[in-house]
């Protein structure tokens, strides 16, 4: 009898086991059911069916609110959603460059003198001597994690650098000579102005007539009777220039208001102008110096333009790159999973 128990159990464990492993398939394959949320609760998404984590995505928000020096509280609630979908973009391109990466060279060796010295400076730069460990801490790292994570962020961005050079390596000088060719006007450097003012502003209280005011001014320098700057000394209201003579340094046409400029434009070098009014008070002004419009020479920005040039080179090499690698793997994320996640305190 005991037996035909035992036989009669072992069938009905075996039976149980088959149904709850297709209970299981089910929920996680097709249904998605308690099972597949309770295991998918602590994931944002999966690339290549490798997890990122919830905790990753809390990790990573708390360290873009302190980039940008925001606080959580003061954003609306699209403003959060946008900055999780924005963070984890982040966290599922680095994970695919990672893959890829470690498929090339999937031996890892110690952190290298160039990542143990850049978390050495990343220790540093905290005023207080206790505060590296703390956020260290928080982030559930010690000084020789830290290293091998910058060690492993190096060699990506070495990875992408070697993957984009042929499309860098297309920024050759006569691209560069040819782009400045066709943008030159863009590049001209337009008419400036070195000048000194002295001002009176519109109204005062107990000085209704500042153009009076002002024009009593102007007589005193004609006769002689006081210099440009002894009169900016004594009188301007223009307390920031003041201090300098007057001066405003130099300016083109879009620093300083039309009628100002107009001015300035009727002078000669080392003339002071008659009273000129603008919207917010009166001036005399002395014409220092003046530059006429010019174009650059090609060896004066040819490096400028060079950066620009592989700058935007690489920027769209690196997305080609990503689009391209998202193409080769599946990248599954859980948006419910996402929008309840909050910033790691």
């Amino acid at each position: 009898m005991s037996r035909i128990f035992q036989g009669l159990l072992g069938w009905w464990t075996i039976l149980f086991l088959v149904v709850a492993g297709c209970y299981v398939a089910a929920d996680l394959y097709y249904y998605h059911g308690p099972v597949d949320r309770w295991l998918r609760g602590g994931v944002v998404a999966e690339v290549a069916g490798q997890p990122i984590s919830r905790r990753e995505l809390a990790d990573a928000l708390r360290e873009e609110l302190w980039k940008q020096d925001a606080k959580w509280a003061f954003l609306n609630p699209e403003a959060r959603q946008k900055l999780r979908l924005e963070v984890l973009d982040r966290l599922i391109d680095a994970r695919l460059i990672r893959a890829f990466r470690l498929k090339d060279a999937p031996v890892s060796t110690a952190p290298s003198p160039a990542a143990r010295q850049e978390a050495d400076m990343m220790q540093r730069q905290f005023a207080e001597a206790e505060e590296a460990p703390r956020r260290m801490a928080a982030q559930h790292l010690t000084p020789k994690t830290l290293a091998a994570q910058i060690e492993e962020s190096l060699r990506d961005e070495a990875w992408i650098a070697a993957q984009i050079q042929p499309e860098v390596a297309k920024i050759t000088p006569q691209v560069v000579q040819a782009w400045y060719q066709g943008h030159r006007e863009k590049l001209r450097i337009p008419q400036a102005w070195h000048a000194a003012h002295l001002f009176l502003a519109q109204a005062t209280p107990g000085k209704p007539d500042r153009e009076a005011e002002i024009r009593g001014l102007q007589q005193q320098m004609l006769a002689g009777k006081s210099t440009f700057a002894q009169l900016v000394a004594a009188h301007s209201e223009d307390e920031r220039s003041k201090r300098l003579g007057g001066d405003l340094g130099w300016f083109t046409h879009e620093r300083m208001p039309a009628d100002f400029i107009a001015a300035v434009r009727s002078l000669r070098v080392g003339q002071v102008s008659a009273p000129v009014r603008t919207r917010v008070g009166w001036h005399l002004i002395l014409l220092k110096e003046q530059r006429a419009s010019c174009l650059p020479a090609f060896e004066e920005v040819r490096e400028e333009i060079t950066a620009m040039l592989t700058s935007q080179r690489r920027e769209s090499a690196v997305k080609q790159l990503l689009a391209a690698l998202s193409k080769r793997v599946q990248v599954v994320t859980h948006a419910e999973v996402v929008s309840a996640t909050e910033p790691a305190r």
